[in-house]
């Protein structure tokens, strides 16, 4: 066979079959990239909420035994948590409604809320109490006798001849003129005392002390409690029981408090929403009272700026995107209202 019958056979079936590898090497590489930009791709593993739970329990614990408020924030801020100070707030009002004031971590998760700035008249009321500091009484101390220590007498002084001096005579006395009498006129009018105005009496039985969304301990997830938890309070803070609670368009039953413990009254929110006035005194009179905003369980009800304070978004952008895609919480969200007696 001549060498020009073998450099076609060359050219008609090797080259084809080199191209064909090439190819077929392209798509697996390519298919490996690929799968190495997903990988890398995924999204973040969500935080453990269970976890970062019982970490802010052992920081509360271990603040309310050394009062190191920096390294407190520190080992907060290592959680990584968008608003600490909120989340140790809604940790408070739940350990006070579930496991009562007198439990230990309730009461320390309170000090460290109220060393952050984060704890809320009702808080207060609950679990804030004096602490007495005895005074020292300082011992008598003891007076020394005295001695007897002898003193010395001065000798007399020595007459010690003075020259005489010439007294000056004196003077006759020159007569002072009397004062001119008084002027006679009519009696000056002395202006009576101006009695001070009492204040005002308050415009309203009840201000709202306090209306807001409850936090969201874990962004992305739903903590699934619909209700508004309310408390009513005197003029200092103590839990009143017989105030009447209703909404606003009476579209759902009255309220008493203390029905839910001491001053305390629940509604359900089941994807609706209403605003909240007290309307009955405990002896039965008429009441008026300040008006609560809307508190709704629907996502386009909140402001977006009440989502971001609470944890649900993580700013107002990511408010829009989540409600346009139905990412939020629709029907799940709970509030904390607290009515406050003016006198």
């Amino acid at each position: 066979m001549n060498n020009s019958k073998i450099l076609l056979i060359v050219a008609v079936i090797v080259i084809p079959i080199f191209f064909l590898a090439l190819a077929i090497g392209g798509i697996f590489v390519g298919f490996g990239l690929t799968s190495a930009v997903t990988a890398n791709n995924q999204p973040e593993a969500r935080v453990d909420g269970a976890k970062v739970e019982a970490e802010v329990l052992t920081i509360a614990a271990d603040f309310a035994g050394s009062k190191d408020l920096e390294t407190a924030q520190q080992r907060l801020a290592d959680l990584g948590l968008p608003n600490a100070e909120q989340y140790v707030s809604f940790m408070v009002d739940r350990y006070l409604q579930e496991n009562g004031k007198d439990n230990t971590d309730t009461q320390n998760l309170f000090l460290l809320a109220d060393a952050l700035g984060a704890s809320t008249e009702s808080m207060i009321a609950a679990l804030a109490t004096p602490t007495w500091t005895p005074t020292p009484t300082v011992p008598p101390t003891s007076t020394p006798l005295p001695t007897d220590t002898p003193t010395a007498t001065p000798a007399p002084p020595t007459d010690t001849p003075v020259p005489p001096t010439d007294t000056p005579v004196a003077e006759a006395p020159t007569d002072t003129p009397a004062p001119p009498p008084p002027t006679l006129g009519p009696p000056t009018d002395t202006p009576e005392p101006t009695a001070t105005p009492e204040p005002p009496p308050p415009a309203v039985d009840f201000v709202v002390a306090e209306a807001y969304l409850i936090p969201n301990p874990d962004y992305g997830g739903c903590p699934g409690a619909h209700s508004i938890y309310v408390t009513v309070v005197d003029a200092a803070g103590n839990p009143m029981d017989g105030v009447i609670v209703e909404d606003t368009g009476r579209v759902v039953p009255p309220k008493v408090s203390g029905e839910k413990g001491p001053g305390k009254l629940e509604y359900d929110l089941w994807k609706n929403g209403f605003s909240l006035l007290v309307t009955q005194n405990q002896d039965g009179s008429p009441a008026t009272s300040d008006v609560t905003p809307k508190l709704s369980s629907v996502d386009g009800d909140i402001p977006d700026e009440w989502l971001v304070q609470a944890n649900y978004c993580r700013d107002l952008a990511d408010c829009a995107q989540r409600k346009s895609t139905n990412q939020l919480c629709l029907g799940h969200y709970a509030y904390n209202v607290t009515f406050k007696r003016t006198h």
